[in-house]
C-alpha cells in the first residue's frame, strides 16, 4: 500500500516535468514559427503574392513548425524515463528529501527486511507531505513559461490586427495551404476578353481592371508566335478606371498578358480566322425636312449622332466576300443587309431613340458570326426656340392716341416656323397677331414687328394692355410647342404724363433700373404678381409637381398679402375721414374696393392651380389699382397748382401722400427684401455653375488632347476611342446647360439665355465627336472646347458686371433714402405744437425713422456683401462698395435715425432740424461713395469688335424684318 502511494507521489512529478518540457517547446516554437511566418507574410507582399513564393513560403512555415515541434517536444516527451530518474530529478528539486525517494523506489529490489522496507517507504511519504508532495517543483519555471507564451500571443495578435493590411493577407494565404495558391493573391489583373476568336485583320479592344492595388503604369504585353519575344505597349486610363489598349489589325494568332506594378496577368491567346469583318462603314444622314438641311455623307463612321427623324443609310464594306448578313439594334435583328452590285451591304435606321447597332455577316456555311462591335446610337437635342421683344423691351407707358410698335426677334437650330404676338386690353380675351410663317428656306432667326395703334379701342387713364410673344421651330415630328416671350405692359396714361413718364422709364432702364414711387408701388406690385404667374404657366414642364404647387403658393400668398395692403390703405384713409371731406378722396376710395375684388377672385384661382383663369383677374385688378393712382396723381398735381397751396385741400393732398408712402413703403421693402435674396441665390447659382464649367473645360481639353493622340496613332480606325468618356461630358454640359437656362428664365436674363444655347451647342459638338473617329473626332472636340471657353468667359463677364449693378441698385436705394429724408424734414418743420395732431405726426415719424433705420441696416449688409464677392473680378469698385459700408458705420448714421426719435419726440425744434440736416448729408456722402462705385465698375470696357459684330448682326436682321414688311 505504502509503495503506491510513493509511486503516485512520483507519476505527479513525472507530468509536472513533462508539463515543462511541453511549455518550453512551446515557447520556442511559438517564438521560431511565428518569426518565420511573421517574415514570410512581409516578404509575400515583395513578391506581390505570386503562386510560386506562396508555395515556397508555405512550406517554409509549414516545415519550421514541425521541425521545432519535433524538436523541443516530441523528442523529449517519447523519451523513456525510469521511476528511479523522476526520483533524482524530485530529490534535485527538493533537497529535503535527503534520497529518501530514490532509496523507497529501490527498497523491493533490495535486500531488506519488510520492515525496514516500509519504513523506509513511510520516511519518504512524510518527507513528501511536508513539501505537499512535489507541488513546488519547477512552480516558477511553469509560471514564467506560461508568461511568456503569453507575451508571445498577445504581441502575435497586436501585429495582426494593427499591422498592415496586406500582413493580414499574407498570414491568411500562408496558415490556410488547402486553399490553392493563385486563388489567395488579393492583387490580380482581371484581362477582357481573355481567350478569344476574331476575324483576320480587325482590330480588338483589351481591357484591363486592377483589382485590390492601384498603378499609373500598366503595360501589355504582346508576342505573335512561341519564338518571338513580347512587345511591350503601354495602355491608357479610361474614364471609367479601367485601362485600355486597341491593338489594331491583327493578322496572326497572338499571345499577350498584362502587368501593372509586378502584378501579371494570365497569358491568354488571340485566334484569327478568315471571318467576315466590317473593314469600312459609310454613313449617309438624310435629316429631318424641317431643318432644311442637305443629306450628308461621312465615311469610315461608326457611332451614329442624330435628331429624332433622321434617317440614316449605313453602307457596309466587308473584308471579304460574304453572301449576306443583319442588322442589329440592341442585339435583336432589325433587318436583313441589302447587297449592293459593287459588294457592299446597305442597312437603313431611322434614329428615334438612343441605342446601339451592330451587324453579322455570314460564313461560307451561312452560320453568322459577329462582324463589328457595338457602336452607339445618340439622339442630338433640338433647342426650343427662344423669342424677346427687341422693342420696346420693357413696360412703357403711351397716350390713348399713340401709336407703339413692338418689334419681336427670335431664333432656333433649325428654323423659325412662325411668330405671332399675343395681347389682352383690360383683362378682356386674348387677341393673337400672326407676325411671321416659315416658308421657303429655314431661317434660324427672324426679327419681326406690329404697330398696335391705341384710338382704335376707346382707352383710358389707367387701363392697360397686356403682351406676349408666341413662336414655334419647324419641327414636324412628335408635335411642337409654342415658347412664349416674357410678359409686358403697355400703362395708359394722360398725354403730358406719358410722355414724362416714358423719359423716366428710360433713365431708369438705362441706368439698371430702380424702383416704382410710392404712388405706383401698388401697380408695381400687381405687374410682378402677374408676370410671376405668367412664368409659372411658361416654365410649368421645367417644375416637379412639388416645386410647381410650392411657387404657386408664394404667388397667392403675395397675391393676398398685397389685397391686404390695399384695404389697409382704404380703412385709414376713411378713419381719417378722407373720403367724406373731398372728392378726389371719393374717387380713390371708389376704385379700390374693386381691385380687392378683383384680387380676391385671382386670389381663389391660385389657391386651385387654375393659373389662366388667375390672370385676366389679376389684370383687371391692376387695371383698377392703376386708376386708383391716376386720380390720386391728378388729384394732388390740382391741388398743387391752385394758388396758395389750395389750403386745407393741400393739406389733404397731404396727407393722403403720407398714407401711400407709409403704408406701401412696407410692403415694398418686404418685396425688395425678398427679391434681393433670391438675386443673391441667383449670383451663388451661377458662380457654382461657372466653376463646375471650369472643370468641363478642363476634362473637355484632356479628352481633346487623348482624341488628338489617338488619331495620330489611328488615323484610319474605325473606332472612336474615348466615347465614353467624351458622351459622360457631353451629359453634365447638357445639364450645366438646363441649370443655365432655368436661371436665365426665373430673371428674365435674355444674354444668359443665349449662353445657355452657346453651351448645349458645346455638349451637341461633344456628342458629335464621341460619334466620329480621326481627325474629324478630334475637330469637333476641339470645337466644344471653344464653345465651353466662350461660355466660361461670358459668365465672367456677366459676373464681372455684378459690382456695377449692385452699386446702381444701392444708389437707387439712398436716393429713395434722401427722397423720404426731404419729407421727414418737411413734416419736422410744419410738426404741430399740440393735441393729437402731434401725437399722429409723431407716431408716423417715429414709424417713418423705424423703415429708414431698417433699410439703412439692409443696405450695410448688402454692401458688405457685395465688396466681398466684387473683390475678385473688380476690386476697385469692392473697395469703393466696402467705403460705402464703412462710412454708414463710421457716420453712425442707423444710430442717428434713431436718436433723432427722441428729438422729435421731446420737441426741440433746433436740435431736430440740426440733426436732420445732418442726416441729410450723411446720405449725400454716401450715395457719393456709391458713385464712385459705380463708375470704378464701369470702367471695364467691352471687345469694340464684339460690339461691331453685334451691331452687324442687328443691322441685317433690321433690313430682313423691313424687306418682309414691305413685301
Amino acid at each position: 500500500m505504502a509503495q503506491g502511494k510513493i509511486l503516485t507521489v512520483v507519476r505527479s512529478i513525472r507530468r509536472r516535468w513533462r508539463t515543462r518540457i511541453f511549455l518550453r517547446g512551446l515557447t520556442w516554437i511559438a517564438a521560431i514559427t511565428g518569426a518565420v511566418l511573421l517574415v514570410s507574410a512581409l516578404s509575400l507582399e515583395q513578391m506581390r503574392f505570386s503562386a510560386p513564393s506562396v508555395i515556397w513560403l508555405r512550406i517554409l512555415t509549414w516545415g519550421t513548425l514541425v521541425a521545432t515541434t519535433y524538436w523541443f517536444i516530441l523528442r523529449h516527451l517519447f523519451r523513456r524515463v525510469s521511476d528511479e530518474q523522476v526520483g533524482l530529478y524530485f530529490e534535485e528539486h527538493e533537497p529535503s528529501l535527503e534520497h529518501s525517494v530514490v532509496t523507497a523506489l529501490e527498497a523491493p529490489n533490495e535486500a531488506f527486511s519488510p520492515t525496514l522496507g516500509d519504513h523506509l517507504v513511510q520516511n519518504a511519504l512524510t518527507r513528501a507531505r511536508k513539501i505537499k508532495g512535489g507541488r513546488r517543483v519547477e512552480q516558477g519555471a511553469l509560471y514564467r513559461l506560461t508568461g511568456v507564451i503569453t507575451g508571445i500571443a498577445v504581441l502575435g495578435l497586436s501585429l495582426v490586427v494593427l499591422g498592415p493590411s496586406h500582413l493580414r493577407l499574407g498570414l491568411a494565404a500562408l496558415l490556410l495551404p488547402t486553399r490553392a495558391a493563385a486563388a489567395v493573391n488579393p492583387y490580380e489583373v482581371n484581362i477582357q476578353p481573355g481567350d478569344t476568336t476574331i476575324a483576320r485583320g480587325s482590330d480588338q479592344l483589351v481591357t484591363a481592371t486592377l483589382r485590390g492595388f492601384e498603378s499609373s503604369d500598366v503595360s501589355i504585353f504582346t508576342r505573335k508566335g512561341p519564338d518571338q519575344t513580347f512587345r511591350r505597349i503601354t495602355m491608357l486610363l479610361a474614364e471609367s478606371g479601367d485601362f485600355e489598349a486597341l491593338l489594331l489589325g491583327v493578322d496572326d494568332p497572338t499571345e499577350y498578358f498584362v502587368e501593372a506594378a509586378g502584378v501579371r496577368s494570365e497569358t491568354f491567346s488571340i485566334d484569327v480566322a478568315d471571318l467576315p469583318y466590317v473593314d469600312q462603314l459609310d454613313l449617309t444622314y438624310y435629316f429631318p425636312r424641317y431643318t432644311g438641311l442637305e443629306p450628308r455623307t461621312r465615311e469610315d463612321g461608326g457611332d451614329i449622332a442624330a435628331l429624332p427623324g433622321t434617317l440614316v443609310e449605313v453602307r457596309i464594306h466587308p473584308t471579304m466576300v460574304t453572301s449576306g448578313g443583319q442588322f442589329l439594334i440592341d442585339g435583336e435583328t432589325a433587318q436583313d443587309l441589302s447587297l449592293e452590285e459593287d459588294g457592299t451591304f446597305l442597312a437603313r435606321l431611322t434614329v428615334r431613340e438612343e441605342g446601339f447597332y451592330s451587324i453579322q455577316l455570314a460564313r461560307e456555311n451561312g452560320d453568322l458570326v459577329p462582324a463589328s462591335p457595338e457602336y452607339r446610337i445618340d439622339l442630338l437635342t433640338d433647342q426650343e426656340p427662344s423669342v424677346h421683344f427687341s422693342k420696346p423691351g420693357r413696360d412703357v407707358a403711351a397716350s390713348p392716341i399713340e401709336e407703339v410698335y413692338l418689334e419681336v426677334s427670335a431664333n432656333d437650330d433649325y428654323g423659325i416656323g412662325d411668330v405671332r404676338i399675343v395681347y389682352s386690353v383690360n383683362g378682356e380675351k386674348e387677341d393673337t397677331v400672326p407676325l411671321f410663317q416659315g416658308s421657303g428656306a429655314p431661317l434660324p432667326e427672324v426679327s419681326t414687328g406690329h404697330t398696335l395703334f391705341l384710338e382704335e379701342w376707346e382707352l383710358e387713364p389707367g387701363d392697360l394692355i397686356a403682351y406676349y410673344a408666341l413662336v414655334r421651330d419647324n419641327r414636324t415630328i412628335s408635335g411642337t410647342r409654342a415658347v412664349a416671350s416674357d410678359m409686358f405692359f403697355l400703362n395708359v396714361r394722360p398725354l403730358e404724363r406719358a410722355y414724362r413718364q416714358g423719359e423716366e422709364s428710360g433713365a431708369q432702364q438705362q441706368g439698371g433700373g430702380g424702383g416704382a414711387t410710392p404712388e405706383t408701388a401698388l401697380s408695381e406690385l400687381q405687374r410682378q404678381i402677374i408676370s410671376a404667374t405668367f412664368n409659372l404657366i411658361r416654365q410649368r414642364d421645367s417644375y416637379d409637381p412639388e416645386e410647381f404647387s410650392e411657387n404657386v403658393v408664394s404667388v397667392s400668398l403675395s397675391q393676398g398679402r398685397l389685397k391686404e395692403q390695399v384695404g389697409t390703405l382704404l380703412e385709414r384713409m376713411q378713419n381719417r375721414g378722407l373720403t367724406r371731406t373731398d372728392p378726389g378722396f371719393r374717387d380713390v376710395s371708389s376704385i379700390l374696393p374693386k381691385a380687392v375684388e378683383a384680387m380676391t377672385n385671382a386670389q381663389e384661382d391660385l389657391d386651385t392651380e387654375e393659373l389662366r383663369e388667375a390672370i385676366p383677374d389679376e389684370q383687371i385688378a391692376l387695371r383698377y389699382v392703376q386708376q386708383a393712382e391716376e386720380t390720386y396723381e391728378r388729384y394732388v398735381t390740382q391741388q398743387q397748382q391752385q394758388p396758395g397751396g389750395g389750403g386745407g385741400s393741400q393739406a389733404a393732398a397731404e396727407d393722403l401722400a403720407d398714407l401711400f408712402e407709409l403704408e406701401l413703403d412696407k410692403l415694398k421693402n418686404q418685396y425688395e427684401t425678398v427679391q434681393r435674396g433670391a438675386q443673391r441665390q441667383a449670383d451663388n447659382e451661377l458662380d457654382e455653375l461657372l466653376e463646375k464649367l471650369k472643370e468641363l473645360s478642363q476634362r473637355q481639353e484632356q479628352q481633346a488632347e487623348r482624341q488628338r493622340r489617338r488619331a495620330q496613332a489611328s488615323p484610319q480606325g474605325a473606332s472612336s476611342g474615348g466615347g465614353t468618356a467624351q458622351r459622360e461630358l457631353a451629359e453634365q454640359t447638357e445639364e450645366a446647360a438646363r441649370e443655365l437656362l432655368r436661371l436665365a428664365r426665373e430673371n428674365n436674363d435674355q444674354q444668359l439665355e443665349e449662353t445657355a444655347r452657346q453651351l448645349q451647342q458645346a455638349a451637341e459638338a461633344m456628342r458629335q465627336s464621341a460619334s466620329q473617329a480621326g481627325s474629324t473626332s478630334t475637330t469637333e472636340a476641339q470645337t466644344a472646347l471653344r464653345r465651353l471657353e466662350e461660355t466660361r468667359r461670358q459668365l465672367e463677364e456677366a459676373r464681372s458686371d455684378r459690382a456695377r449693378r449692385d452699386a446702381q441698385t444701392a444708389i437707387n436705394q439712398v436716393e429713395k433714402l434722401q427722397e423720404q429724408q426731404r419729407d421727414v424734414q418737411r413734416q419736422v418743420r410744419e410738426l404741430p405744437t399740440s393735441g393729437t395732431e402731434r401725437s399722429g405726426a409723431i407716431e408716423q415719424l417715429r414709424e417713418r425713422k423705424d423703415q429708414m433705420t431698417d433699410a439703412v441696416s439692409e443696405l450695410e449688409r448688402e454692401l458688405d456683401r457685395s465688396a466681398a464677392s466684387s473683390s475678385a473680378d473688380n476690386p476697385e469698385a469692392a473697395r469703393a462698395l466696402q467705403d460705402g459700408a464703412n462710412h454708414i458705420r463710421e457716420s453712425k448714421l442707423k444710430e442717428k435715425l434713431q436718436y433723432s426719435r427722441g428729438t422729435i419726440e421731446q420737441w426741440d425744434p433746433q436740435s431736430a432740424v440740426t440733426l436732420e440736416l445732418t442726416i441729410e448729408a450723411d446720405l449725400q456722402a454716401l450715395r457719393d461713395e456709391l458713385e464712385r462705385a459705380a463708375g470704378a465698375a464701369s470702367q471695364r470696357e467691352r471687345n469694340p469688335l464684339e460690339e461691331a459684330l453685334e451691331e452687324a448682326r442687328d443691322l441685317v436682321r433690321g433690313m430682313e424684318a423691313m424687306e418682309r414688311r414691305l413685301s
